[in-house]
């Protein structure tokens, strides 16, 4: 069958949109190894608009269309379904990624004109739901992760989580090419490729979507043979970790340094999810320091309040070892950026205000204050939906990293924006952090621009930049 994956256009943190769809890559790889023609379309990277898509698709005539649907490109993805049917109502219609993942129950009734979704990793459930098209077998209880209808009932099998990872190979490179996404790019530098060394996430943090709950890591062998492909073809020799779990196992990060400080290649690391605080020991450090990792990443504090971090968000994440953490980075000669949530479910002004009292005391570089963000899926959006604090309908497609989309009770958005403000105009005027970071040849433009995000009023501000504050 001739299958055309699709990543749609979405926002997001600035600059993020860039950037390659490797789930696609590796749902090609299988599929590709299954018989298929796989082809697959970045719509942002390629700059086109629904009407270019269209055209590709009349010339390639795929047989299914898999689109990824991230929550913010709803109203894109829904577009193009209704189009899809209209001009070719024999494509078979497939959507994926987290929000599928997050409401599998509701996705193919909020999107009536997809055939088939994809709860979690979709690498096998396509290439078992293929089969079953291309046999005419209706029966698709055992195709795990699928989404889709009996009768006029919606369903839904469980995810998979499938181990061991290395089973996945490597995504298409060809259909990707990471040089594409390291040009005029804010976040990834030349000649450099995103790579993932794992999937899934052990930790229970209320406020985060966990794809999979168990943190299943790649052979490093194998991560190597990946670096020297893209190395060898398109001329990488930086590496963007862009996975949660790389860091979770020390031991693993250890074993990951010590073979490619032996492999001696001369290439370059950045945890580009950045670091967990009570994860960290000397030695990893001293290892990471002499595979060529990036000295500078960002590390999730989330709260400084012990009670909002650890009862409400549960990060587990004890105020010592945060300190220690910290320290420790400092004194091998890293460089962290803290991650901060303000206007968190049960928080009260008071805590906000000592979290940022605590966040100027702390040897940070840099810091992200970001307000709350309700996460189709997460377990503390369920429970908000439960109380009746958002709606059961909310739209997800209004998320964006500098909206104020909720307020804890008693407090209001814009209390929560302006509260925001501060902290980043307290924490970023001191002379470390200003000329440290933001003044820099590398950060002035990225930080110019967030600045003026944050601060400029809203009515000046273009419609793509607009924050929402209600």
């Amino acid at each position: 069958m001739k299958v055309l994956l699709v990543a749609p256009p979405k926002t997001g943190v600035y600059g993020s949109e860039r950037y390659p769809p490797i789930g696609l890559g590796y749902i090609a790889s299988i599929l590709k190894s299954n018989s298929h023609e796989v082809d697959i379309k970045d719509c942002i990277i390629l700059n086109w608009d629904e009407n270019a898509l269209f055209k590709y698709i009349s010339e390639f005539k795929p047989d299914v269309i898999g689109i990824t649907l991230f929550s913010q490109a709803f109203s894109s993805v829904e577009s193009v379904l209704k189009r899809v049917k209209k001009e070719f109502p024999k494509l078979i219609t497939i959507v994926g990624g987290p929000h599928p993942t997050a409401l599998p129950e509701k996705v193919l009734v909020e999107l009536p004109d997809a055939d088939y979704g994809c709860n979690g990793e979709g690498e096998y459930t396509l290439k078992l739901l293929l089969d079953k098209i291309k046999n005419k077998d209706k029966s698709y209880v055992d195709v795990p992760g699928l989404i889709w209808r009996d009768g006029d009932k919606n369903k839904f099998n469980a995810k998979l989580e499938h181990e061991p990872v290395d089973d996945f190979g490597m995504p298409d490179w060809e259909l990707i090419n990471p040089n594409l996404y390291n040009v005029n790019s804010i976040n990834i530098e030349e000649k450099t490729a995103v790579i993932l060394t794992s999937r899934g996430c052990p930790f229970p943090c209320r406020f985060c979507v966990r794809l999979g709950k168990k943190l299943r890591l790649r052979k490093v062998e194998n991560i190597y043979d990946e670096m020297i492909y893209l190395n060898k073809k398109y001329g990488i020799k930086k590496f963007h970790l862009g996975d949660e779990g790389f860091p979770i196992n020390k031991q693993y990060v250890k074993e990951f340094c010590r073979f490619m400080i032996e492999k001696g290649d001369g290439f370059e690391f950045f945890a580009s999810c950045g670091l967990r605080l009570n994860t960290l020991d000397s030695e990893m450090l001293e290892l990471m320091k002499q595979a060529k990792f990036k000295r500078e990443f960002n590390v999730g504090i989330e709260s400084c309040v012990p009670k909002v971090r650890n009862n409400l968000m549960k990060k587990n994440l004890l105020q010592d070892d945060l300190i220690n953490g910290l320290r420790l980075l400092n004194k091998h000669g890293f460089k962290p950026n803290g991650n901060f949530i303000l206007g968190y479910p049960g928080e009260t002004k008071q805590d906000i205000l000592e979290s940022i009292k605590i966040a100027l005391t702390l040897p940070l570089l840099g810091a992200n204050f970001s307000p709350f963000l309700p996460l189709p899926g997460s377990e503390e959006t369920k429970t908000l939906i439960e109380n009746g604090e958002i709606p059961e309908n909310f739209d997800y497609s209004r998320i964006k990293m500098d909206s104020v989309l909720y307020a804890p009770k008693g407090m209001t958005p814009l209390e929560i924006d302006n509260l925001r403000k501060r902290a980043v105009f307290l924490f970023n005027i001191r002379p470390r952090v200003l000329f440290g970071k933001h003044l820099s040849r590398k950060n002035i433009v990225w930080s110019f621009f967030k600045f003026i995000k944050i601060f400029t009023p809203n009515f000046l501000l273009p419609k793509s930049m607009k924050r929402e504050v209600k």
